[in-house]
């Protein structure tokens, strides 16, 4: 019956909000107790951490620099995006986290640089250990849409936040010009290397000139030999910065090589690799597009007359257009190359890098193509001087060559000039917009923020422990829950908090131990006390047992609980006192053979008991004990058996209750726990009825059933359950609170009686 009526609870009950409250009001201390521990702890963590200062700097990023132009027009193809990203990670870098820490150290105020000063310990930072420092306290974001970085820097002090981020701005400056003057300084070095070669070419074939101009007489040559001369040392000259420009690019190709390498070291052998079918047909185009173009050139310049300028300065612009066209695609398939899974390792491998490197062997290619065109028409040009004398053929030559070596040396002087002016450009394409500045307060902790997370965090930890307590909770705590498992609800007794009686019962325990006397106290609270809440409480008990059996009378009744520690006894002790203040001739029988305390709440000697006379060592008359009030009397366990079962099961026992029968109105008797033993199920079978008292709290719900089963098993005749031990305080709510808060407080002092009750 017990389980149908357990599973017909779980499947039609429903949680109410005012079931929520009874819960939290009930453990209303531990939420108390958990926010106060919460609250504390976050109060001293946030008024003893130590306050933290947050110092900004704000740096732009140009994008112009030795990587997106080099010496012969070397365009940028890389994204812009990309280059921030680059940069980021650069101020992120720990080569300049070194930088940072060499400066500061050598900076005036290092003496007053946390970063310099030893711990409690006396110990001092490494120089990894300051590297960590750096890296970890500073943060770098990059503004959407902008070219500009924020450098925030953190410390315990406002100045070192302060003056570290300034100088972290300042390093990665320094080193950003430095690195773009290392890019061009290579190709420089090249031009200066031709152009001081170059210079002393040209003196000496001024001076071959002069000499043999001295030595021959010869000062110049026929107007048709001179036309000659000078076109093919144009045509030389051209050829020879055509080659100094290849020179040049592979000069800047295996620069770029090297420091692939360095990126990745797996590379150098691939790097040939890294192109497709439609990359190298594009560069093909672009070779032929410049061969084409330097042979129309050639082919048309001495024969260009004023009159038709304009129509060959169209076909030269459609030669212009179709090779820009090409070089368009060609940074457009690098990208696409150095952004795709060609590239195995692109957090190693700069895309810029290789855009770059690709562009370079597109122009060396072309170049190669110009200079093989070149060649061609140096070689014709070169056969007609054959034709000519021979002081005049070399007279020719040595001019020719003079003119080919003074065209090139001004060549390479204005290059020159122009990497200087773009070396010296490089250093200023990072930009400190606004320098960091003391902050006026600190970052964190944020007090008011971290005290209201505290005040949230200790109420949602106390409630959600509230609440998980509740789960794994499977006692009994109130009468509903015994409603709802479909128990007959006798009565519910009320805590008994004895520093309440204390003045009150003083002078009525005078003749009674301390220790003795808070006992009896505790279990007699109906006779001692008979106004109190606990006593109307067990008078209620009383008057639903009289009206529980109409049919017949209600003379025997048995006590028991489903674990030790419940309140059987004191139940027993003051439903024997309820019922014989109403004038019933009352005995109350020890029939806990094991562990009696019946003797103990009397004050009795618990010799010559129930034991005694069931063994015929006392008579009936001997074996009962008067109490304090007339109609009240007690029979004692007696000496412990060695088989309290086969006592209680006996004949002799049968007797004994025939006989308390005929001589009493009402036998109560106490039992043990009816799942430790099975002394209450033997007993429940002798008597009129059984109270199974529950213990709010405490009794557990599965035991519950499993006593009522054993009960139930035997075919005893249960009268309901008692629940005992009820904090009507925690039960705000349900109606045990309203009925002890409404009637057991005078009018006009409700709250007041309710404190002090």
């Amino acid at each position: 019956m017990f389980e149908e009526n357990e599973l017909e609870l779980e499947s039609g009950s429903q949680v109410s909000i005012s079931d929520y409250l009874k819960i939290i009001y009930r453990r209303r201390w531990l939420i108390i107790i958990t926010f106060l521990v919460v609250f504390g702890i976050t109060c001293f963590v946030t008024f003893t951490t130590e306050p933290e200062y947050e110092a900004s700097t704000t740096i732009m990023i140009k994008s112009t620099g030795a990587m997106e132009r080099t010496l012969f027009e070397f365009d940028y193809m890389g994204a812009q995006t990309t280059l921030i990203s680059n940069q980021i990670e650069i101020l992120k870098s720990r080569t300049l986290a070194e930088r940072v820490i060499k400066s500061l150290n050598l900076s005036d105020v290092r003496d007053s640089l946390n970063l310099f000063k030893p711990n409690e310990k006396g110990e001092y930072l490494s120089m990894r250990g300051m590297i960590g420092v750096i890296r970890g306290n500073m943060d770098v974001s990059h503004r959407k849409d902008t070219d500009i970085i924020t450098l925030t820097y953190t410390s315990n002090s406002s100045f070192d936040a302060a003056f570290i981020a300034n100088t972290i701005a300042e390093e990665f400056r320094s080193l950003n010009a430095e690195e773009n003057s290392g890019e061009l300084s290579e190709l420089r070095n090249f031009v200066e290397r031709q152009l001081e070669k170059k210079s002393e070419e040209l003196k000496l074939s001024e001076d071959r000139l002069r000499e043999f101009q001295e030595k021959e007489k010869l000062t110049s040559l026929d107007e048709n030999t001179s036309e000659l001369v000078n076109t093919l040392s144009g045509y030389e000259a051209k050829l020879e910065q055509a080659q100094i420009e290849l020179r040049s690019n592979l000069e800047l190709k295996k620069s770029l090589e090297q420091q692939l390498n360095e990126r990745k070291e797996t590379l150098s052998t691939d790097l040939s690799e890294i192109s497709s079918g439609y990359l190298l047909s594009l560069q093909s185009q672009l070779a032929q597009a410049e061969a084409e173009k330097t042979k129309y050139m050639m082919a048309i310049q001495s024969e260009v007359q004023d009159a038709s300028k304009q129509h060959f300065e169209s076909r030269l612009k459609v030669y212009d257009e179709r090779i820009n066209a090409l070089r368009e695609k060609l940074n457009e398939e690098a990208k696409k190359i150095s952004s795709s899974n060609m590239v195995s390792d692109p957090f190693q491998l700069s895309q810029q890098l290789l855009t770059q490197y690709l562009d370079v062997e597109s122009k060396v290619k072309a170049g190669t193509a110009t200079i093989n065109a070149l060649q061609e028409v140096v070689s014709e040009y070169g056969g007609r001087l054959n034709f000519l004398p021979e002081k005049t053929l070399e007279l020719a030559r040595l001019e020719r060559k003079r003119k080919v070596d003074e065209e090139t040396y001004v060549m390479l002087t204005q290059k020159l000039e122009e990497t200087k002016i773009q070396a010296a450009a490089q250093s200023r394409n990072v930009h400190v917009i606004d320098q960091a500045i003391e902050p006026m307060a600190a970052v964190r902790p944020k007090t008011n923020m971290n005290i209201m997370l505290g005040v949230l965090i200790g109420l949602g930890l106390g409630i959600g422990l509230v609440f998980l307590m509740e789960y794994f909770d499977n006692s009994v705590k109130t009468s509903e829950e015994l409603e709802a498992m479909g128990f007959n609800i006798l009565a519910s007794i009320p805590k008994i908090e004895m520093d309440k009686y204390e003045e009150k019962l003083e002078s009525k325990l005078e003749k009674l131990g301390p220790i003795e006397g808070k006992r009896i106290e505790a279990r007699l609270i109906t006779h001692l006390d008979p106004k109190s809440p606990v006593a109307e409480a067990y008078r209620t008990l009383r008057t639903n047992l009289q009206f529980s059996k109409i049919d017949r009378q209600l003379k025997t009744i048995l006590v028991t609980s489903s674990g030790p520690k419940e309140g059987k006894s004191t139940t027993a002790a003051n439903l024997a006192i309820a019922m014989a203040q109403v004038g019933n001739k009352v005995v109350l029988v020890d029939a806990d053979l094991r562990r009696p305390v019946i003797h103990s709440i009397f004050g009795i000697d618990k010799e010559d008991g129930v034991t005694n006379y069931l063994m015929g060592k006392n008579n009936f008359e001997e074996t009962i004990k008067s109490t304090f009030h007339e109609n009240l009397f007690i029979f004692t366990s007696g000496i412990l058996p060695p088989n309290p079962s086969e006592l209680l099961a006996s004949q002799k026992m049968e007797q004994l209750l025939h006989k308390l029968n005929e001589n009493f109105d009402t036998i109560i008797l106490d039992s043990p726990p009816v799942i430790a033993v099975t002394d209450a199920a033997v007993l429940s079978t002798k008597v009129d009825g059984t109270i199974l008292v529950v213990s709010s709290g405490q009794t557990n719900k599965d035991a519950l059933g499993k006593a009522f089963n054993l009960l139930n098993s035997v075919n005893s005749k249960l009268l309901g359950v008692l629940l005992n031990g009820v904090d009507v305080k925690g039960l705000y709510g349900s109606y045990d609170y309203y009925y002890y808060h409404h009637y057991y407080t005078k009018p006009g002092k409700g709250m007041k009686r309710l404190k002090s009750s």
